[in-house]
């Protein structure tokens, strides 16, 4: 058969729902490497059984559909659709074999367990997860391995109703998630709005600042800090398209990393009473390792570093943005000026726009607005996100990728925020309310979070080193530093820049699929891609087996790939790699068996 590659996913939204965050779900198809989808918004669309029948997988996002609406997709599914429901109507769920409970009939910020016995989950952690907003309770009297997990009162209270379950229905495929993951991912990735600079219970971890850290205090679970609970949530999304898949046929995605890696490493510090030979120092130590390092740099520090030196630089791969501050406690308009004031100078000084940012102190001002001015400014990733009390070392935003925000209006923020895991003034003072720790005690730690980055999680290992605390000292970070840069070498880490990250995320969106063909009697693949702009490193990620048979052939424009089979994410994957050049349209041939 010949499908289009707007043909492969559709997305079934409404503009107008009350449900504001719902939209986020083609945010998370984005950022897991799903980019072939179309939207069809019912309030201005009429949807029909034929344009359904067109796709692959259906993703209903959480609205509020009419009754004809909702059976029109039940007729999908019995017709051999592939149907999933972001906590979709109850009578909708009711068709689907999921029955009104006898008990609550809903819970809110609670968990989720993944099950043991479902084999969706087989080579995945299981232990509990946070999930945020509303959960519906069902009772579920179908097989109990079509539950992909349950929700729990408590870490290790689990109760019996699903919170995301599978089935089928006619000859069509279905998978319900009870929750609504897209604002679940939103929340984790924003916090809680009233603990915001501007809501009801601002400054909630007591420091007499304005923080990242007060959006997250009795909202993050502390003992969950270390686990990237959004990336998991969305991980199970991705393991119910590839079940989907294997019984219909492939659907490509694009890993999450250049060239195949099992992980980022970005190394960056600002620019706290630095003077040049500090800064000269950490430039020479990447340097020796063949690493890119992103400076943060004051407005007072700008007379440090000439334009002519920033610009070479930056053409050897290192990366400059603006270090701003404005106040401890700002009011929204107090921050607003003051950022722009800090950019301004850095575009006259420099030349170009602070494409990357990591404010003094932190400072972050209502629940979004702050990303807003940055993204006025032409800065296009935040990396203020940072645990401190409470969350040390913490995926505070429940993430290690680079994701973006939501603003109470539904409206997609474009701009990444990258969680900060490690400081050096946060890990070897007492400055975040937590022990000061040695020198041996970061290495060990900082070697934990690279290899979790790198074997479990797959995430960007983001540690933060000032120049200034590398200057030679009893307590001197340099020795961690280098065995940071020393052991993520040696494990195969893609390094990036920030201004680096941001332009391969931004073409890792813009790749599009303009022809896909699977011939079903002899398993291949034809697919025909585009790149919007220029990339190195794209990655397509594939299952290694289809249909029982192992991949044994791929080509790209006829010639042959090597084809290396890796045990990622619990499943067994292979990745291949190519550079596209802005408009570059290339052909990949995968055959199984």
């Amino acid at each position: 058969m010949v499908r289009n590659a707007a043909s492969t996913i559709l997305v079934v939204s409404d503009s107008a729902t009350p449900h504001r965050f719902s939209g986020y779900i083609t945010e998370i198809l984005l950022m897991e490497g799903y980019n072939w989808f179309t939207v069809h918004d019912l309030s201005s669309e009429t949807l029909t059984l034929e344009a359904l029948s067109r796709y692959q997988i259906v993703v209903l996002a959480h609205i509020d559909p009419p009754s004809e609406v909702q059976g029109l997709l039940i007729e999908y599914v019995r017709q051999g659709g592939n149907l999933i429901a972001l906590r979709p109507p109850r009578e909708m769920a009711g068709e689907l074999g999921l029955s009104s409970s006898s008990g609550e009939r809903s819970m809110v910020d609670r968990y989720i367990s993944l099950s043991s016995i479902c084999s969706l989950n087989m080579g995945v952690e299981l232990g509990p997860l946070q999930f945020h907003g509303r959960g519906e309770n069902y009772s579920w009297s179908g097989e109990p391995n079509a539950v992909v997990a349950y929700f729990a009162a408590e870490q290790d209270y689990v109760t019996n109703y699903p919170a995301i379950v599978i089935g089928t229905l006619g000859d069509g495929h279905w998978a319900v998630f009870a929750y609504d993951l897209a604002e679940s991912t939103v929340l984790f990735h924003q916090g809680r709005r009233e603990q915001a600079s501007n809501g009801i219970r601002p400054d909630q971890d007591g420091d007499l600042q304005f923080k990242p850290n007060d959006l997250f205090v009795d909202f993050l679970d502390p003992e969950l800090g270390k686990i990237p609970q959004a990336d998991l949530h969305q991980d199970a999304l991705v393991r119910i398209f590839e079940w989907i898949a294997s019984v219909n046929e492939p659907i490509p995605r694009l890993w999450y990393f250049p060239d195949g890696a099992h992980a980022a490493a970005f190394i960056n510090g600002d620019s706290d009473n630095m003077d040049r030979r500090d800064l000269d120092n950490v430039i020479a130590t990447s340097d020796r390792y063949g690493v890119p390092y992103t400076t943060y740099i004051k407005i007072e520090h700008h007379p440090l570093l000439e334009p002519s030196e920033e610009e070479a630089l930056r053409e050897r791969g290192h990366d400059f943005g603006e270090h701003p501050f404005v106040d401890h406690k700002p009011t929204l308009d107090e921050m607003r000026a003051g950022l722009k004031f800090e950019y301004d100078a850095f575009k006259k000084r420099y030349g170009h726009d602070p494409i990357t940012n990591r404010g003094h102190s932190v400072i972050w001002v209502g629940w979004t607005e702050s990303a807003k001015y940055m993204l006025e400014n032409g800065v296009r990733l935040d990396t203020n996100f940072s645990g401190a009390r409470y969350h040390r070392g913490a995926y505070l935003n429940g993430s290690g990728l680079p994701v973006k925000f939501m603003d109470e209006d539904g409206q997609v923020i474009n701009l990444y925020e990258q969680v900060t895991r490690s400081t050096d003034d946060g890990w070897t003072t007492n400055k975040g309310f937590a022990r000061a720790l040695s020198i041996e005690e970061c290495i060990e730690g900082g070697k934990e979070q690279a290899d979790w980055s790198m074997d479990r999680f797959h995430t960007v290992y983001h540690p933060y080193f000032h120049p200034l605390a590398c200057r030679p000292s009893p307590r001197s970070v340099q020795r961690w530093l280098e065995a940071m840069l020393e052991h993520c070498t040696d494990r195969g880490f893609h390094f990036v820049s920030g201004t680096g990250w941001v332009n391969f995320n931004d073409s890792k969106r813009a790749i599009e699929m303009t022809d896909y063909r699977f011939d079903e009697d002899s398993l291949t693949m034809d697919v025909t891609m585009q790149a919007g702009s220029s990339v190195d490193g794209s990655t397509l990620a594939l299952p290694n087996i289809f249909h029982g048979a192992a991949i044994s052939i791929a080509t790209l424009d006829g010639a042959t790939m090597e084809i290396k089979p890796q045990h990622l994410e619990g499943r067994e994957q292979v990745l291949f790699s190519t550079d596209y050049s802005a408009g570059q349209s290339k052909r990949w041939r995968i055959k199984w068996g």
